[in-house]
């Protein structure tokens, strides 16, 4: 009973994040963005890279990654919340 409220409150928002990570995929060249990305450990340059990559990115790019950000932080939630409605209902049950 735990296992099929966990999935289904997973389900809708892990879906939304595939859907947004196949408009990302489909057009972006996730190749020549890691070629030309700086080395992961100088950190500054990273970010200034990413924040530049964002800036010049389609409508398109920029809406799916918003929307994959926030409903990943959604699924989270969810899952966190999930899991401590679980464990309340379980030491109910044993009480």
């Amino acid at each position: 009973m735990r296992t099929i409220f966990f999935i289904r409150r997973l389900a809708a928002p892990f879906a939304f994040l595939i859907a947004a990570s196949a408009v990302i995929a489909s057009t972006v060249s996730i190749s020549h963005v890691i070629a030309n990305m700086p080395a992961v450990v100088d950190i500054p340059a990273v970010m200034r890279f990413f924040a530049a990559a964002f800036a010049h990115a389609d409508v398109i790019v920029k809406s799916a990654l918003v929307a994959g950000t926030l409903f990943l932080l959604m699924t989270l939630k969810g899952a966190i919340e999930s899991f401590r409605l679980s464990r309340v209902s379980a030491s109910f049950q044993r009480i």
